[in-house]
């Protein structure tokens, strides 16, 4: 069975216990260099360009308060160009876009309470905005040319718009068996197959970002990605989807599911080092890499640095393992079924309570600023 990413994958949706929107609010201490790196971007476009209005589009929004974490910056930059240069602020144009299958319901019941909170934060410095929202594949045109200012995605642009090619031969024979991402285990050629797909991905979504946004226009990504050239787990790189491979290996032995099953599915993301992504950038010729940062988050990215349990990593799995489930539960109900889910991310929560007993997982995580060329 080929999984078809854009029809299957979305973030569980909704506010139940499960959902991304409850298990995925990223605490924003966490996030201070994005912000401050998408306010800076803000600032100079705008200083360069002083639109009359002001479009800008979040690619990947999800159904969480994530989506409008960045956006108090984008404000804060037009606010303070506009004072430097006494010029008149203008209304924004906010495009919100994700898959056809995301939850844009809870996007905007939670609009109204994060309006008033900007309204109340920024006083008469507050913006007029105008959120509309785009369905569809940021690996396809989604807006008009030439009209969008700026863009931004926060922990989306490491996915991929299919499986990488070739992982299972048209015969059923499966080059990573017993993974579902690259693994110390995995053959040489599996993380050539995965790079070569991110190649494509990335180079396509560069090319449509380019055709859609304004000479000069800017674009602040946030992803996740790897510190090193290779596909080491040792700094946590790929290594919470091992301990996935690992609870469904657990599964096969138990006789809950098939081995065949775990060696055909494979997760259409992909996690590039920063040299990947400034060859691709370069090979593709549109945009200029005008800043990046590198960050190495724990795992647990939801929890505030006060609450965080001491020392109690069962909280702590369990934390992760439903921070995982609203992420990829799409994916592997999908391939798996979904009567296996709860199962299988209860096994998660146990395997990860023991890993960071002995190593706390980290992410490794990339804001990368881009400048639109010509």
């Amino acid at each position: 069975m080929t999984l078809k990413v854009d029809e299957v994958l979305s973030m569980v949706g909704g506010t139940g216990e499960n959902s991304y929107a409850i298990n995925n609010k990223i605490e924003e201490r966490k996030f201070e260099r994005p912000k401050s790196i998408v306010k800076q971007n803000v600032l100079e476009l705008y200083s360069l360009l002083h639109p009359k209005n002001f479009v800008t589009a979040d690619l990947g929004c999800s159904s969480g308060i994530n989506a409008f974490m960045l956006f108090s910056e984008i404000m804060d930059g037009i606010n303070e160009s506009c004072d430097k240069l006494s010029l008149s602020p203008p209304e924004i144009h906010l495009f919100l876009n994700d898959l056809h299958g995301n939850d844009f319901n809870t996007v905007f019941r939670s609009l109204n309470a994060h309006k008033e909170k900007l309204m109340k934060e920024k006083g008469e410095k507050f913006l007029p905005f105008y959120p509309v929202g785009v369905p569809g594949s940021f690996f396809t045109r989604l807006f008009l040319k030439n009209t969008v200012h700026f863009m931004y995605s926060t922990l989306s642009v490491h996915w991929l718009s299919e499986v990488p090619r070739g992982l299972v031969s048209e015969d059923g024979v499966a080059l990573n068996p017993g993974n579902i991402y690259i693994s110390k285990t995995s053959p040489p050629i599996v993380p050539k197959l995965y790079f070569e797909q991110y190649k494509r991905d990335f180079t396509m979504f560069l090319k449509h970002r380019s055709d859609e946004m304004c000479s000069g226009g800017r674009m602040v990504l946030t992803y996740v990605g790897r510190s090193v050239p290779d596909h080491s787990e040792s700094v946590g790189n790929t290594y919470i989807w091992s301990l996935i491979s690992r609870a469904l290996n657990e599964m096969v032995a138990k006789g809950a599911i098939k081995a065949k099953d775990v060696d055909t599915f494979n997760m259409p993301l992909y996690k590039p080092s920063m040299e990947e992504v400034k060859l691709v950038t370069e090979m593709e010729g549109s945009f200029d890499i005008v800043e990046t940062e590198i960050m190495e988050p724990f795992w647990d990215l939801s929890t505030k640095i006060e609450d965080r349990v001491k020392n109690d990593n069962i909280k702590t799995g369990t934390v992760i393992a439903k921070e995982m489930r609203a992420v990829a539960e799409s994916l592997l109900a999908a391939h798996f079924g979904e009567a296996i889910m709860d199962d299988l991310f209860s096994r998660l929560a146990e395997i990860i309570a023991d890993h960071i007993s002995k190593e706390k997982g980290k992410h490794v995580l990339f804001t990368v600023a881009f400048q639109k060329r010509g």
